[in-house]
């Protein structure tokens, strides 16, 4: 009877050990959004709203496609990680090429965040799927 008692006592203990050496698995990923298609999106500076079209094509986190505006049309890279959306381009501005980056949320089939035109300032943005 003694032998089972120690027995029974030694296993609690290895799978106690066993138990409290293991890592807790880590959280999966979070699936980026699926941007593909066309997007109004809405930028708001120091000179006000301006509306511009916006293509997507996504491939994995990637992201790329073209902004067109009352200024003409400019193409743009960027990545979106779970919820979270970064985008660039650069632009010439009168002799000056600007660099301008969105960084924002996505939610369902609409983007906010906020805009950085180089070094005039920032702004903030507003994006929705048509």
């Amino acid at each position: 009877m003694k032998q089972v008692r120690v027995l029974m006592v030694a296993a609690a203990a290895v799978v106690m050990a066993a138990c409290a050496s293991m890592k807790p698995a880590a959280p999966p990923a979070p699936k980026a959004a699926n941007l593909s298609g066309e997007w109004v999106v809405t930028t708001t500076s120091q000179m006000g709203a301006q509306d511009s079209d916006m293509t997507v094509q996504q491939t994995g986190s990637a992201i790329a496609g073209k902004l067109t505006s009352q200024m003409g049309s400019v193409d743009y890279t960027g990545t979106v990680n779970g919820s979270a959306v970064a985008f660039g381009f650069i632009i010439n501005a009168q002799g000056t090429d600007l660099k301008i980056d969105y960084s924002g949320t996505v939610t369902g089939d609409t983007m906010s965040g906020k805009a950085v035109f180089g070094s005039f300032g920032e702004g903030t943005f507003t994006a929705k799927k048509k």
